[in-house]
């Protein structure tokens, strides 16, 4: 039993890593450009990067579910590069969890961002020094704090999903199988005990992220 719920836990860490990942690398440049930006189509890029925070996390598993499936476009391209479908895999869970919580992160990174001014980024700029140069050693610095945050309180989103996972990658123990879809699984086979005993560990690892996500934000706003 212990050595289950650990394979839940690491299972579970791991594909809420993954998600941060993802939703990470794509929400750096949205958050930059969404900050620092002006162009006539912000406010579509603006609905798009927090549309998943009103739609329900089912609706986007199935729309994954479409998307990655052989028979379509997208499908068929990966399944022509990795000769299999991700369809039913846990990298599959990884990528709907991202898309769940990345309203979460970019709004964070745009906090994070917030916290430079934009005259420091246009001087630099105009010294001919390269944006990878400027964004190290100048935003990073003075938003690492926010970014930092960003990125727990997604883990903390994506280790506790639910809904757009099961759709897209199953609930297959020893597979795909997480702890939220296990407490999903012991509550239809009436197994009060594993539910309480998963329910305390999916608690914990929460306080955990969001306790370090606050004491971050607690530090950049003193």
């Amino acid at each position: 039993m212990i050595l289950n719920d650990l394979e839940l836990v690491v299972f579970s860490i791991r594909g809420a890593l993954v998600a941060t990942v993802i939703a990470g690398l794509v929400a750096l440049p949205v958050a930059y450009i969404l900050e620092f930006k002006k162009f006539w189509w912000k406010p579509i890029l603006e609905v798009l990067s927090i549309l998943p925070l009103g739609v329900p996390p089912v609706i986007i598993g199935y729309l994954l579910l479409v998307m990655l499936s052989p028979k379509y476009f997208f499908g068929s391209f990966i399944y022509s590069i990795i000769g299999s479908s991700l369809v039913f895999t846990w990298i599959a869970g990884s990528l709907a969890a991202a898309i769940v919580s990345f309203p979460l992160i970019v709004r964070s990174f745009q906090l994070g961002f917030s916290s430079v001014d934009n005259n420091l980024i246009n001087t630099a700029k105009s010294l001919g020094l390269s944006f990878p140069y400027i964004f190290t050693k100048i935003i990073y610095p003075l938003s690492k704090k926010g970014i930092f945050a960003g990125l727990l309180i997604c883990f903390a989103r994506s280790i506790s999903e639910f809904g757009a996972t099961i759709v897209v990658s199953g609930n297959m123990p020893g597979k795909t199988q997480n702890i939220s879809t296990a407490i999903y699984t012991s509550i239809s086979s009436s197994d009060n005990s594993s539910v309480i005993r998963l329910s305390i560990y999916s608690i914990l690892m929460a306080i955990l992220s969001i306790t370090v996500h606050n004491i971050l934000v607690n530090r950049k706003s003193k």
